[in-house]
């Protein structure tokens, strides 16, 4: 393709129509993306993998990390983070709910632990404020944690393969 005959605007305007096409290329797979920079933690969804690849470079590790949640089990993409294959939204709603409960549990308890034993402690030891969490609300939270138990299916990595360079 020569491009010699088109001016300065016309090519701007082709990069510009090049790019919608990529970008609202869908190739039929969700690929969601929680990406995590600075203190920062939010998602984004795309629908092809060129797009999640342009996301995963600019947060390489440096500026920070991108984990990959996908329904397309052949993607090949050069990350730093995760790259993990779920096969429903809704299984990956269930597990990041179910893993969050599982690893915050231990934490509340302590956490009412050390509130119900703080007069046997020093004062400079004492929790300055009350949990936020109830015995009754962990409780609740041991409950949905076993209702959810079995019925999702947990994302599993995919193996990426790079050429050599």
């Amino acid at each position: 393709m020569n491009l010699d005959n088109y001016t300065f605007d016309e090519l701007i305007e082709l990069k510009n129509e090049v790019n919608f096409r990529i970008n609202s290329f869908e190739d039929g797979y969700f690929y969601i993306c929680d990406v995590r920079s600075y203190g920062r933690n939010w998602k984004e969804n795309h629908i092809n993998p060129h797009t999640v690849q342009e996301l995963c470079y600019q947060y390489f590790g440096d500026e920070g990390i991108v984990d990959v949640y996908t329904n397309n089990p052949d993607l090949n993409i050069e990350n730093y983070g995760d790259v993990k294959f779920v096969p429903t939204k809704e299984d990956l709603e269930k597990w990041k709910n179910y893993r969050f409960i599982e690893t915050h549990i231990p934490g509340w308890e302590k956490e009412l632990v050390d509130w119900e034993n703080r007069d046997n402690v020093p004062f400079s030891h004492r929790p300055l404020f009350a949990p936020i969490y109830s015995t009754e609300m962990i409780e609740q939270f041991k409950e949905e944690m076993s209702e959810l138990k079995g019925t999702f299916v947990e994302p599993v990595t995919i193996e990426r393969h790079f050429e050599e360079e």
